[in-house]
């Protein structure tokens, strides 16, 4: 009972600065000693108490919350092809640096780029300005100027499979491979990719292949439905809307099962990511956290880990969805690719808090990196601010924050999702109820895995 009023307390005062406590840093984040479990207990109740006020709002309050409002439309020239080439002309010196230059990943540009900017930024900046992907990928602007249009059809019954299979082996190359950030090895796998996009794209066809083949094309759209702001373009013209942060997911295309797997499949990605690194991974793997093997050591197991996180993950939404849709008086309605696309917000939340002090440290590294290539005077890289407590402090609440922001925006997309496809907002709570308690149990997961002790 202690611990729930202290929640509660937590709760209360959840914008106030919280007491100081011991803690330490690591490569993957702020780990506290003490007092996680306040955190915990907190951040759940927070998102609960969402569930709950959700569930007794009127269902107006809750549709136009994330309805949108035109801003503008017009007509504005196409620069794609432009910040294409220009994408591919950097990728170019890019990989070239990969090749040639240093072996050190926190001295070359590409690791440096592909590690820090494009990998860790570039989603958070897609959740505020939109898809900037599809402005400065490497392949749109080549393949429009050769005139590839496409030889086949993509099959339209596969759904998103290739990108997922694609996503999955990315996903193996980051957390399971032996050594992604080495320079060469990196160009090569990119290199890899490159190709294999520009093949794919000219047999069949770029929009059809970025639209469900090319997995970083269907990560970052994903995304940038988050974004604000969103653009349409439409017969030559360009229209603007604006709303509350995720109104996108409410008012774009639904997506199939695959779609929905790919998502699941993000999440489980960075959520094992985190997991892997952890005393209870380790030690449930057999592995003395205090004399890790490195790599190499864990090759199989996390093979099998990544794979079984993204099927547990799935499995258990899949079962949420299958419940929702058996409980209630109407007849079944399809609510998985619906429904899928408000874990968006959980997703991009623990990307922001898994990866938050490597962009704050590897960012100045590719600051550097930046200043050298230009001949400028590299900036002196500090990490003072891991070794300071109030610093300490301050990043660990951004993360824990994140985490719970991102479910409690979830909860609210989700039940809006419910609301319009099913009504009154009495029936589209039960049926959403079932999603809302898996999302709390995985704000108690995520803020556990934040806090854990890792050996990795």
């Amino acid at each position: 009972m202690g611990v729930f009023l202290r929640g509660c307390a937590l709760f209360a005062s959840i914008l106030a600065v919280p007491e100081q406590a011991i803690a330490h840093a690591s490569d993957s984040g702020i780990k506290l000693l003490l007092p996680t479990g306040y955190y915990l207990v907190g951040g759940t109740l927070a998102v609960a108490v969402t569930v709950l006020i959700a569930a007794i709002m009127p269902a107006s309050w809750a549709t136009a919350l994330f309805r949108p409002w035109a801003m503008w439309r017009g007509r504005v020239p196409r620069i794609e092809i432009i910040t294409s080439l220009a994408g591919a002309a950097v990728l170019s010196v890019l990989l070239y640096a990969g090749f040639t230059g240093t072996h050190d990943p926190l001295e070359n540009p590409l690791p440096l780029t592909v590690w820090t900017f494009w990998w860790v930024a570039l989603p958070l900046l897609c959740a505020v300005f939109g898809n900037l992907w599809a402005l400065i990928n490497p392949w749109s602007g080549l393949l429009t100027l050769t005139g590839a249009t496409g030889v086949v059809p993509l099959p339209r019954r596969i759904g998103y499979m290739p990108a997922t299979v694609l996503f999955l082996c990315f996903a193996w190359f980051e957390l399971v491979s032996l050594s992604p950030e080495d320079p060469e090895r990196l160009a090569y796998a990119v290199s890899a990719y490159v190709i294999l996009t520009f093949v794919a794209g000219a047999l069949f066809g770029w929009e059809a292949w970025s639209e469900r083949g090319e997995c970083f094309s269907v990560f970052f759209r994903f995304i940038a439905r988050l974004a604000p702001v969103q653009t349409e373009r439409e017969d030559g013209s360009v229209s603007v809307r604006a709303g509350f942060p995720g109104f996108g997911v409410l008012h774009g295309k639904t997506i199939p099962v695959s779609g929905a797997l790919f998502i699941l499949l993000a999440l489980a990605t960075v959520s094992f990511d985190g997991l892997s690194k952890t005393f209870a991974w380790l030690g449930l793997i057999g592995v003395n956290p205090l004399q890790f093997p490195g790599r190499s050591g864990v090759v199989l197991p996390n093979t099998i880990g990544l794979v079984l996180a993204w099927a547990a993950l799935a499995g258990a939404f899949f079962l949420c969805i299958l419940t929702a849709q058996r409980i209630g008086r109407r007849e079944n309605v399809p609510m998985a690719g619906r429904l899928a696309l408000t874990i968006l917000p959980i997703s991009l939340a623990y990307h922001a808090s898994h990866y938050l002090t490597v962009l704050l440290v590897n960012g100045q590294y590719l600051r550097g990196a930046v200043q050298e290539m230009a001949g400028l005077e590299k900036t002196e890289v500090t990490t003072s601010f891991l070794n300071t407590l109030h610093d300490v402090e301050r990043i660990w609440q951004v993360q824990s924050g994140s985490i719970v922001l991102g479910h409690v925006l979830a909860v609210l997309l989700a039940h809006a999702s419910v609301l319009a496809i099913i009504s009154p907002n009495r029936e589209a709570a039960i049926r959403g109820a079932p999603l809302a308690l898996l999302m709390i149990a995985y704000t108690a997961f995520g803020l556990w895995l934040l806090a854990a002790p890792t050996g990795a």
